[in-house]
């Protein structure tokens, strides 16, 4: 469950970032392009799954602890995407085994 919440907050944050005039057109995932044509769409679509990823997790943690535990994996998240999304080190295979390991890491300690 943890890796669900915190790969949609990936999901969520890559969006909204992708969206911002700040960033630079770095195509390293391949879909910037469509998420530059449908900007607006985009951002909603990020900001839902943002706020149904806080609802997850407060409901997976409870109230404080859920938000709190959110906006913990929503910094990581985001430090790591502003860090490695310009270097170029954010790819398919990166992301997968990154979530992998994450996932078989959940499964055998909880």
């Amino acid at each position: 469950m943890a890796t669900g919440i915190s790969l949609l907050a990936f999901i969520s944050f890559y969006l909204l970032y992708s969206t911002s005039k700040k960033m630079s057109g770095i195509g390293n995932l391949g879909f910037e392009e469509l998420i530059g044509a449908h900007e607006k769409a985009s951002k909603y679509i990020g900001l839902a799954l943002m706020i149904f990823s806080l609802g997850l997790s407060c409901f997976y943690w409870g109230l404080g602890a859920g938000t709190f535990t959110f906006f913990i994996i929503l910094m990581t998240v985001a430090s790591l995407v502003i860090l490695l999304a310009p270097l170029r080190l954010m790819n398919y295979p990166f992301l997968i085994l990154i979530f992998a390991c994450s996932f078989i890491f959940e499964i055998l300690l909880f």
